[in-house]
């Protein structure tokens, strides 16, 4: 079956992992290798002047690696894909093969802490290349007033971490490409089972791979999809910053991505239900859930497995709940099997001061949620309990 003409589950299962050899294993192979063998001067000599540089030396290529660059493509409807070492060696590598001294990138204010971190680091270290942030409600109207001079980038995420609000990605392509600008979105948290970003107008797509991708909790991985033009370009900037992926953890990464389909419905519906729950709890002050957003509801299949709350009563309320958890664990990452509960302003956020959060919406009571794929009313029933008395 063409890779166009396979559904989302069935892509997940088998992209990138078919080759015309006998008795080819079911499982990936698990090519952990740094150099390959070449039998003649010749060979190598010819294989030095491939445009891939695939089966030479695992830091340019790897097979095992490339599997999992066929399945984020065929997933994401992209023409290719890379995978780094982390999501963080995705993002950092994507966007400095993107810019040149001059340029600009205008970021939503809305994102991973890491991220904002990395783009103020960039901003001390490389002051030729100017940082611009907006808040993700205003993007759309930041793109549309005049065009941003200099503005080679764009870089959001939507459903945004972590307060998982979501923007008009059709709009904001739209005006992007008025301006010659690159929109790059950070897919992380919908996945492609839920939205593809490149349909509605993006240019590329990075994972933290690490989240629900893997989902297991059990590898560290980045992955950056999109045009043939950007992938090779990406190549030299993995091949000299040495970000690649380990073949063992593509191999882990493969295995999960089997199940992303399963997994992302039952953590979807898990997490309406406790949406619906938490909507009306007398000890939340504010709830936020795609699934419950109009912009998230046109562009998302299912609202997702990650929920955020803000409970009454500050840190010492949160603290409190996340404490008197049984099931959910407490866990600084997300997008696992496994249902975690995690503080953005003692973890992603913590670099920022309180009257950054604050001006973010981060308040001190914000509990981010990353919903498993344990049954439904156990899940209920531990937060219920955490909860009571607040």
């Amino acid at each position: 079956m063409d890779r166009d003409e396979a559904r989302p589950a069935t892509r997940a299962v088998h992209a990138g992992e078919r080759q015309d050899v006998p008795r080819q294993g079911v499982a990936v192979p698990i090519h952990q290798t740094a150099p390959f063998r070449f039998a003649s001067a010749d060979e190598l000599g010819r294989a030095m002047g491939s445009p891939g540089q695939e089966g030479i030396y695992s830091r340019n290529a790897n097979p095992s690696v490339r599997v999992v660059e066929e399945k984020v493509a065929a997933l994401e409807g992209a023409r290719d894909a890379r995978a780094f070492a982390s999501g963080m060696a995705a993002i950092s590598a994507v966007l400095s093969t993107l810019v040149r001294s001059g340029d600009r990138i205008l970021s939503s204010a809305d994102v991973y802490g890491g991220t904002g971190a990395w783009l103020s680091w960039l901003e001390r270290r490389q002051p030729e290349v100017a940082i611009e942030r907006s808040s993700l409600a205003d993007l759309p109207e930041r793109l549309e007033g005049g065009p941003p001079q200099g503005i080679r980038v764009v870089f959001l995420e939507t459903p945004a971490n972590p307060l998982l609000t979501c923007c008009d990605l059709p709009r904001i392509a739209a005006a992007c490409r008025r301006h010659g600008s690159t929109l790059v979105v950070d897919n992380t948290f919908a996945t492609p089972i839920l939205q593809r970003p490149l349909e509605l107008g993006a240019d590329v797509v990075v994972h933290s791979a690490t989240k629900f991708l893997g989902g297991h909790s059990d590898v560290t991985a980045g992955v950056v999809a999109g045009d043939g033009e950007t992938m090779e370009a990406l190549d030299e900037t993995r091949r000299l910053t040495g970000g690649v992926l380990d073949p063992h953890a593509a191999f882990l990464l493969a295995r999960g991505m089997k199940t992303l389909e399963l997994r992302i419905r039952r953590q979807s519906e898990n997490a309406a239900r406790l949406a619906a729950l938490l909507a009306d709890h007398p000890a939340v002050e504010r709830l936020s859930y795609p699934g419950r957003d109009p912009i998230g509801r046109a562009q998302m299949s299912a609202g997702g497995g990650m929920v955020s709350i803000v409970v009454r009563g500050g840190w010492p309320a949160a603290a409190r709940v996340m404490d008197r958890l049984e099931i959910f664990a407490i866990i600084p990452s997300l997008g696992g099997v496994e249902s975690g509960i995690s503080s953005p302003p003692i973890t992603s956020h913590r670099h920022l001061t309180p009257d950054e959060r604050a001006a973010l919406g981060i308040d001190d009571g914000l509990l981010r949620l990353s919903v498993g794929i344990e049954d439904g009313d156990d899940l209920a029933a531990d937060l219920e309990r955490a909860l009571e008395g607040l």
